[in-house]
């Protein structure tokens, strides 16, 4: 389904995510339901019973290759995160890949409705220096944006220990001597 990961020297895997499955309810509920009335027509009427087969063919073929192509394509798409960075790949026939330095990310956001909310989906924003990026539409996006924000200031490089002490120097004193400039003499004319 997926290409080979490689991950950078010195970094860590911390989660992969697959996104909420999209599109296929509907393709799911067409193909039982034309399983059904198919062999409820074949029980009721002898001459549906003696083509079953090429009309669950018919009927329900086309609604099981849609739920089959929308499940690959959900199956492969994936959100990696690691200690370094994070990276969105998918894609079917044409695979793509990018990926985002935990350095360049400067926030990050939840997008959500009410019944989002309330099924606990959502799609998680990255702020980064170049622009958004959309991770996608994920279960529980609050918490992806809660281990993201946590690698993101494991791996900021300007951390200071507790212990550190700081010393004051105190300026020398020509840091402080200003010699104003000359003005220059304006030249008025007066029309």
């Amino acid at each position: 389904m997926s290409r080979k990961f490689l991950l950078r020297y010195g970094e860590e895997r911390v989660i992969t995510v697959t996104p909420v499955a999209h599109g296929l309810l509907v393709p799911m509920f067409a193909t039982v339901t034309s399983v059904v009335v198919v062999e409820y027509a074949a029980a009721h009427l002898h001459f549906v019973h003696s083509v079953r087969s090429w009309l669950l063919l018919v009927l329900a073929g086309p609604c099981l290759i849609v739920v089959a192509t929308r499940m690959w394509r959900w199956r492969s798409h994936k959100v990696r995160v690691t200690s370094q960075r994070i990276i969105i790949e998918g894609g079917v026939l044409h695979h793509h890949r990018s990926e985002v330095d935990l350095r360049d990310v400067v926030a990050t956001r939840v997008g959500q409705r009410l019944h989002e909310r309330m099924t606990r989906r959502g799609v998680v924003l990255l702020e980064t220096r170049s622009g958004t990026v959309n991770l996608g539409f994920v279960h529980h996006p609050s918490a992806l944006c809660r281990i993201i924000d946590q690698e993101r200031m494991a791996f900021a490089g300007d951390r200071l220990d507790f212990d550190t002490v700081f010393d004051f120097d105190p300026p020398r004193p020509h840091d402080f001597d200003m010699t104003p400039r000359r003005r220059r003499e304006r030249r008025r004319t007066d029309w």
